[in-house]
């Protein structure tokens, strides 16, 4: 066999770049991209490529209707400015009247409303195929407050949702009530709302300005009217005097027959008290030193029986001495009696 020696210099040496390729016509860019596309849309280019060439020769023809290309400084001619603000006040303009349109429509035909309308009634009917919609409402230690007061308070009907209803909310609504001095609120799953309260006891009634209204041992209003089943309860009469009605009454309450015939307790000038007994009898309590006071006439009523007398008045305020005032017909009487006094 024959063989062929070859020298260093005759292998072959391969090219250090890679050969450039040739960059495809415009045509063949064009024809490619047509072809991504599908056949409508070639269609509408083709359609519409017309109306470009026409409004190139209202731009930049001539009087014999020539293409002519202008350049300057070997590039092509940019539009003016006042042509794109056109453009771009013209875009803005149409998207602006189609927003008002849309909310014009949106407002005519109340679709917001309409819309949250369906999407509450999709959620009651999602939570009452689970179970979670309130059927009843339980109340322990309702007495004198009405139901109907009562439910108002709660903000709450039979088929509301249970997962909506706040029972912090509830509660504070329900405590302001006049006749409900605590309250708790809870939610009984899936169904159920139980509310446990704690009524006001009646400890007085109490008159100011021409309205007489009931008030429990703190002060606090228990019932606008005064109706008649609270009006066996003492009354208390003048500015601050619902506040002082518990200190006071205390202080009566250790003479019990002499309590059991006030008929008011007047309140001057919010730092002292006038007492006004069924038979017309006032008695005037010094500011300072009221049990004294009381405990003095209670003496009187043991000794002298002096609410069953002639006396229109006791001024008790002066710690050593007691003014009496007679009724008129007795006074006289005393004096014909012998007595100048």
């Amino acid at each position: 066999m024959r063989q062929i020696k070859m020298a260093a210099g005759d292998r072959p040496v391969r090219p250090t770049t890679k050969p450039k390729k040739r960059r495809p016509s415009k045509v063949s860019q064009r024809k490619a991209a047509s072809g991504a596309f599908p056949a409508f849309i070639r269609k509408a280019v083709n359609a519409v490529r017309p109306l470009g060439k026409i409004l190139s020769l209202l731009r930049f023809g001539s009087a014999s209707g020539t293409k002519v290309r202008a350049r300057t400084n070997g590039r092509r001619r940019r539009p003016a400015r006042w042509i794109k603000f056109g453009m771009l006040g013209g875009s803005f303009a149409a998207l602006v009247l189609l927003v008002g349109l849309a909310g014009y429509y949106i407002v005519t035909n109340s679709l917001i409303e309409k819309a949250g309308l369906w999407a509450q009634g999709t959620r009651l009917a999602m939570l009452e195929s689970a179970g979670l919609i309130v059927q009843e409402v339980s109340v322990v230690g309702r007495d004198r407050v009405s139901a109907k007061a009562l439910m108002s308070a709660l903000a709450v009907t039979r088929g509301d949702s249970i997962l909506d209803f706040d029972p912090d909310a509830a509660r504070i609504r329900l405590e302001n009530l006049g006749w409900i001095e605590e309250a708790s609120v809870m939610r009984r799953y899936p169904d159920e709302i139980f509310v446990r309260i704690q009524e006001r006891r009646p400890f007085a009634r109490w008159q100011e300005n021409k309205k007489t209204v009931v008030i429990d041992r703190k002060g606090i209003v228990v019932s606008q009217t005064d109706d008649v089943e609270f009006r066996y309860l003492p009354k208390v009469v003048g500015r601050g005097a619902n506040e002082k009605a518990a200190e006071l009454f205390d202080l009566l309450a250790k003479s019990p027959t002499l309590f059991t015939r006030l008929q008011n307790a007047v309140r001057i000038r919010d730092r002292r008290w006038n007492l006004e007994f069924g038979n017309g009898m006032k008695v005037m309590l010094p500011e300072e030193g009221s049990a004294l006071a009381w405990a003095k006439l209670g003496k009187m009523q043991r000794d002298d029986a002096v609410l069953n007398k002639g006396v229109l008045a006791i001024d008790l305020r002066n710690p050593d001495r007691v003014y009496v005032k007679l009724k008129p017909g007795d006074a006289e009487f005393r004096r014909v009696a012998g007595s100048e006094t």
